[in-house]
């Protein structure tokens, strides 16, 4: 095997231990005793195997409900941007109208601003209309994703035009021609939009902090960050964030197969 080969798979290997002995060391340390998590040196397997933290944590916290919230919100803004951003990814890739390249420019010109200047602006729309502190201000502000609006429009690009044209023989109007011919062809964009931003939404802290009140309307990431109460008791913390990383993980291997197929055709190419 040739040496460049072989320092490729050396920082493979080095970037995977990277990201993975930190989440295998979160995870042995919740099932350790408070005295095993401290011992210096440092202990990797625990002596006594417990589950004592994870039942202290959902004894303590209201993680069902937690769960709920994050899932409805998942799900809510999932489902928006996927069919608002689709509409619009096809009216960019197939229709004319006057200033198409202008408006396109412009709307991926807000994926060059950081998203925290939007949230001032966001939170005093929401309290002008009475929705802070509501599970509802967890995903009115992701309906609508640029991110997906760019990404299928690059998949609608590849679909050769001559079966719109075809489909316009048979007398099919736009809508129809994007819920038959496109709509199917968005299968592996959908998958790994619903990855990328599933994952965005079930992590972010910032904003539910901000505009949730009521631990019992928080999602889960959020709520498992006023763990306050486990300030110094590092297996229950340890505990909680396994919990919270579970449904991300089993999400992504269900559907790593289509993720990895969005990423890697050439639809996303202009």
């Amino acid at each position: 095997m040739k040496k460049g080969k072989w320092l490729i798979y050396f920082v493979l290997i080095l970037a995977v231990a990277v990201m993975t002995i930190p989440f295998l060391w979160m995870l042995l340390t919740s099932f350790k005793t408070f005295e095993d998590s401290t011992k210096i040196p440092l202990q990797i397997l625990p002596e006594q195997w417990i589950l004592t933290n994870y039942t202290e944590i959902l004894e303590v916290f209201p993680i069902a409900k937690w769960f709920m919230n994050s899932i409805l919100a998942v799900v809510i803004s999932l489902l928006a941007q996927v069919f608002l951003g689709s509409l619009a990814a096809y009216a960019f890739a197939r229709l004319r109208f006057p200033g198409k390249k202008f408006l396109f420019m412009l709307m991926l010109s807000i994926m060059m601003i950081p998203e925290q200047i939007f949230i001032i602006p966001r939170y005093n729309t929401l309290a002008a209309v009475g929705l802070t502190n509501t599970r509802v201000a967890l995903w009115i502000v992701r309906l609508f994703s640029v991110f997906a609006v760019f990404m299928m429009r690059q998949f609608i690009l590849s679909v050769p035009r001559e079966l719109d044209e075809a489909a316009m023989i048979d007398g099919c109007g736009y809508f129809r021609i994007y819920a038959t011919i496109i709509l199917p062809v968005l299968r592996a964009p959908i998958v790994s939009l619903a990855i990328l931003s599933g994952l965005s939404t079930w992590k972010d802290m910032m904003w539910p902090l901000i505009v949730i009140r009521d631990r019992d309307k928080m999602p889960v990431v959020s709520g498992l960050s006023t763990l306050a109460d486990f300030a110094n008791k590092y297996p229950q913390l340890m505990a909680g964030g396994v919990l919270c990383s579970i449904p991300v993980i089993i999400f992504f291997f269900v559907l790593q197969k289509y993720f990895v197929a969005g990423i890697a055709s050439q639809g996303i190419k202009e």
